[in-house]
């Protein structure tokens, strides 16, 4: 495939098209929804097509977790008022205008499968890991696997043949010894693939990375947090609780947000206060004030949280806005925690909302169900300066609950800055380093225009106290071992920046096109899809002269745990009225080499010759 801007290679498939060649093109709509476009297929004769990616592995509390999508979810998008884009939130004063750029529509609808025509069998998985220091344990919480461990440091994991998802299957660490794994198995791809592993040695300390590339190179540099933070450090927390009741979170995601609820409200400290407000079609706040966090205010707290359900639209505009236009008492830190799906199709709106909204707040955002709206989750962390967290459907949400308040308790790190000294550093992502939590890591990338040794100073805030921690930086001339992914996670770590800043209100036309630009390059040069750049594939020999045929969308299976009242009336069985979209990886920490062949997590459409 050649990677080309976005324009450029769908002229090159439609022509290829045309003249019969088989082809295939890759199109980014948002980093976390892609579609896949395959031409002239021939009946009955296989095609196959390879999609090769680099990313982070996300690191929580010790365990690494590795997600793969493989199902798409539908995208509420709310109804636009008389002049405003569809998409938009009603704008109030001081708030951004709708970003009107085309780049930015999610494709076009695909059908959705009605449960007893969905393949039950559709989806195989392979993985290859290697993780170049022993491997303690893997498992996987969603799906059944068969487990081959070659040796301690590298493991290929497959589905068990005959396993369901929903049935979690635990490898120690033994490696075997050796032989033909057993005969691969298929499942039904109705919800997200994740991998835990957990490596031998538990002592990681902020250190960098660093790989040489043309007399310079690229780097990562790990911050985990030192030590808890004492209670009497914290200052006092206003938390503030913002439930999505559309109807998407209807059943079971619902319910996982109310344990979440119950064990959060019950772990709130004296001095704390709260609010809780529930959106759907409009947003509805319990109380007029913060309420203290006293046992009969949190008793009534959980009664108010018990007795929601879940129906309408995902405005999720109006909750944001509830959450953050009250001052904050002096003295006093906000913490806003957002419990939602993400299923909405105007999430870029809602990032630059939140950017424009902000103020001091941090937010937290807690996805709920089997493959939520991982960019919007992650998204809105990040713009937030706090943490994400998925809850998958049937994990246990006071784990999740116990994991998110000690992040929530524990600021170990606030308003870091880090000063490279005279090392030649340049190109750092992010540019805004966010705190520091507890269980949490923090992850900063950067350029080096020449190796060797030089001492940063990593300046930061803990409990309130200003702290230098020096670090010594050692920049390689030469490589040793495969870190070959590190340019490619700098490229789309500088990507992920750019369109942050690209979102924001204050930029003018001709800086929006300078980010585009800058965006485009870093793809070409990168082989990255963007928003910008497309992959397309032509196969030489032509099949089908004429380029006549008919085209089709690839149904989709229902998401699991996600009710018919999520999707338009006829969604399921009609058609073109399904929505589109998945929840991608955008994990957090990079370490070792997956390599993965899979089918999924993308919208597939396809033009296949009519046989005669």
């Amino acid at each position: 495939a050649e990677i080309r801007p976005k324009p450029e290679a769908r002229a090159v498939y439609e022509s290829a098209k045309k003249r019969g060649n088989q082809a295939a093109l890759l199109d980014q709509h948002r980093p976390n929804v892609f579609s896949q476009e395959v031409a002239n297929l021939v009946p009955g004769a296989p095609v196959r097509v390879e999609i090769e990616y680099a990313h982070a592995v996300e690191k929580s509390r010790g365990d690494y977790r590795f997600y793969l999508p493989t199902v798409v979810g539908p995208r509420y998008v709310p109804s636009a008022p008389p002049g405003e884009s569809a998409g938009a939130p009603t704008r109030e004063p001081g708030e951004p205008e709708a970003l009107e750029v085309g780049v930015w529509n999610l494709p076009a609808s695909s059908p959705v499968a009605p449960p007893e025509q969905v393949d039950r069998e559709r989806l195989g998985l392979r993985i290859e890991l290697d993780a170049g220091t022993p491997i303690r344990w893997l498992d996987s919480p969603t799906h059944q696997i068969a487990v081959e461990r070659p040796s301690e440091r590298r493991a290929v994991i497959d589905l068990a043949q005959g396993g369901r998802p929903g049935r979690p299957t635990r490898s120690e660490a033994k490696p075997s010894e050796g032989g033909p794994l057993q005969k691969a198995g298929r499942t039904q791809d109705d919800r997200d693939f994740e991998l835990h592993y957990r490596l031998a040695g538990d002592a990681v300390t902020a250190g960098i990375t660093s790989y040489a590339v043309d007399g310079g190179g690229y780097l990562s540099l790990l911050l985990e947090p030192p030590t808890r933070v004492a209670d009497e450090q914290i200052a006092r927390r206003e938390m503030v609780y913002v439930l999505d009741c559309s109807g998407s979170m209807a059943g079971k995601p619902l319910e996982a947000s109310k344990r979440f609820m119950r064990r959060s409200l019950a772990s709130l400290r004296p001095g704390d206060s709260f609010r809780i407000i529930r959106f759907s079609d409009s947003a509805n706040e319990w109380s007029a004030a913060p309420l203290p966090a006293t046992p009969d205010a949190i008793a009534a707290g959980i009664a108010y949280v018990d007795q929601l359900f879940g129906e309408g639209g995902t405005e999720m505009a109006s909750g944001i806005r509830a959450a953050l236009a009250p001052p904050v008492e002096a003295g006093t830190l906000r913490l806003v925690v957002f419990l939602t799906d993400g299923y909405i199709g105007n999430d870029i709106e809602i990032v630059r909302l939140l950017q424009a909204r902000r103020g001091d707040a941090r937010l937290f955002s807690l996805g709920i169900g089997s493959s939520v709206n991982r960019y919007l989750i992650q998204e809105m962390a990040r713009v937030g300066g706090g943490a994400a967290r998925i809850v998958r459907d049937g994990e246990d949400a006071d784990t999740a609950a116990d994991e998110l308040a000690e992040r929530l308790a524990s600021p170990v790190m606030t308003d870091i800055k880090i000063d490279w000294g005279s090392a030649p550093v340049t190109d750092v992502f992010p540019s805004r380093i966010p705190d520091l939590f507890a269980g949490q890591t923090v992850r900063v990338m950067a350029r080096y225009l020449a190796p060797g040794t030089w001492r940063a100073v990593i300046r930061a805030k803990i409990a309130g106290r200003s702290v230098a921690l020096p670090l010594d930086v050692e920049l390689s001339a030469g490589n040793a071992g495969d870190r070959s992914a590190l340019p490619i996670v700098w490229a789309r770590s500088q990507i992920e920046d750019r369109m942050i800043e690209y979102l924001s209100p204050a930029l003018s036309p001709r800086e929006r096109d300078a980010i585009e630009r800058e965006v485009t390059e870093l793809g070409i040069a990168h082989r990255l899809l963007t928003q910008w750049t497309s992959f397309v594939a032509v196969a030489k020999p032509v099949v089908n002269p004429g380029g006549q045929g008919a085209d089709a969308d690839v149904a989709v299976p229902q998401a699991h745990g996600v009710p018919d009242t999520a999707y338009p009336l006829g969604a399921l069985r009609v058609a073109g009225n399904g929505f589109t979209g998945h929840a991608g990886p955008e994990p957090a920490v990079w370490l070792g080499l997956l390599a993965i062949a899979a089918a999924g997590g993308v919208r597939w459409r396809r033009n296949a010759i009519r046989a005669h």
